[in-house]
């Protein structure tokens, strides 16, 4: 909450801490508690719309995607479904996501495998 606020406060002004936020925010998506991944997608979402394009911010998420918890390279996956959703494929390049998400399909966790495959349809 304390950093969705710092978000609306300086809008374009908090991409210089984008880098540092992601980490901390990829740690959070794997969270035994379902709120506290919503939050973390939410204000991910949220940086996309009011602090960098969403390219950018997933040039810094697409670490995520080989993280070491299995929530958070699945809250990874939700999150670009999420992404495609609000802003389309427009915005950014699939090319460079694809790849991550085929070395997901053959990942040890069922859920990550399906929330790969959901992105890629």
């Amino acid at each position: 909450e304390i950093l969705s606020a710092f978000v609306d406060k300086l809008s374009t002004h908090f991409k210089s801490y984008v880098a540092m936020v992601i980490v901390a925010l990829i740690d959070r998506m794997g969270d035994a508690k379902d709120k506290v991944r919503d939050e973390a997608q939410t204000l991910i979402l949220k940086l996309m719309d009011q602090v960098a394009p969403p390219m950018y911010i997933w040039e810094q998420l697409a670490s995520g995607f080989k993280h070491k918890n299995f929530r958070s390279r699945e809250g990874v996956c939700l999150c670009l479904i999420e992404t495609l959703n609000i802003f389309g494929a427009q915005p950014l390049v699939i090319s460079k996501l694809v790849p991550h998400l085929c070395i997901l399909f053959g990942d040890s966790n069922s859920q990550v495998r399906d929330a790969a495959i959901l992105a890629v349809v």
